[in-house]
């Protein structure tokens, strides 16, 4: 049982991944001189910064592939750090949102989403019908991914060790961040690992006193893959994704320690405990672009 339920959780994990980069690589290859066009923008202001990042991380589905092009215009001195750091904070709750859409029960458009992609793909010989067609089948496999996650990780419920297992993370609140982090950073996508967070909470009941420390772990190790990713450029570039982490890590410190002394009205959010968890998530990178927005400059 255990070797099937890893066998299943490994095979939708990386269609997830590959589906989130067919997605990216899509809108990269349809309209990218638009997307840094976009970026560009930043420097115009950082509310203008802010939205660009935003609008840029919900197409390609990832705030990191943002990180990486802020960082290339870093270096070559098209923005400053302050339009950057902008652009990053918008690029975080830009894929928080992603995340929020594709939590909803969209099981009824896939066959929608492979018919019209494949027949796009294949027919048309147009580069831009192909890449939409890319882009529709991307989508497609991201909630095919998640079908089969959920799938897999039904029978953890009814597991022995989880009672114990989600009991030691509600109480031991660094373990679970720590956990996260290591989630978002193995995977290289906090969109993926929310995802999994989120389904293992409707799925297994994974409490949310487990749970939220998972996600606030998650933003922190995805803002470890932007450094790590940007590693070998040069300093202008390490500064934007390094002002990001702190932003991250630092807020999501302080958020855990404010949750020990005020309990989140989830239920009047949702009464879904996934879309609650995935909500959490949306109001912790709003309330960072709103506190560390003015901070960038």
């Amino acid at each position: 049982m255990g070797i099937l339920v890893f066998i299943k959780m490994f095979g939708a994990v990386m269609l997830l991944l590959y589906a989130v980069r067919m997605v990216r690589t899509g809108f990269e290859r349809a309209a990218g001189p638009t997307l840094r066009r976009a970026i560009g923008k930043a420097s115009s202001g950082p509310v203008a910064g802010a939205l660009s990042g935003t609008a840029v991380a919900i197409l390609l589905q990832s705030a990191t592939a943002v990180a990486i092009l802020a960082a290339g215009f870093a270096t070559s001195g098209f923005i400053s750090t302050a339009a950057g750091l902008a652009v990053l904070l918008g690029a975080d709750l830009g894929s928080a949102l992603v995340v929020q859409f594709l939590v909803f029960d969209l099981s009824w458009l896939v066959p929608l989403l492979l018919g019209g992609g494949a027949w796009l793909f294949l027919k048309l010989d147009a580069r831009s019908a192909k890449q939409i067609g890319r882009i529709l089948l991307g989508i497609a496999f991201i909630l095919i991914a998640l079908q089969m996650i959920g799938e897999a990780t039904t029978p953890l419920k009814e597991a022995r060790f989880m009672p114990q297992f989600a009991g030691f993370l509600a109480q031991d609140t660094p373990t679970a961040m720590a956990v996260g982090a290591l989630l978002a950073f193995l995977v290289h996508s906090s969109v993926a690992a929310v995802l999994m967070i989120a389904a293992l909470v409707q799925k297994t009941g994974l409490p949310h006193e487990a749970a939220i420390p998972l996600v606030l772990g998650a933003n922190i190790g995805a803002g470890i893959v932007a450094l790590w990713l940007t590693r070998g450029m040069d300093r202008k570039a390490k500064l934007l994704p390094l002002g990001n982490f702190i932003f991250r890590s630092t807020g999501a410190v302080l958020v855990m320690l404010a949750l020990k002394f005020y309990d989140l009205p989830l239920a009047s959010i949702s009464n879904d405990p996934a879309q609650q968890i995935v909500a959490v998530h949306v109001l912790f990178n709003l309330l960072l672009v709103l506190v560390c927005l003015p901070l960038t400059r």
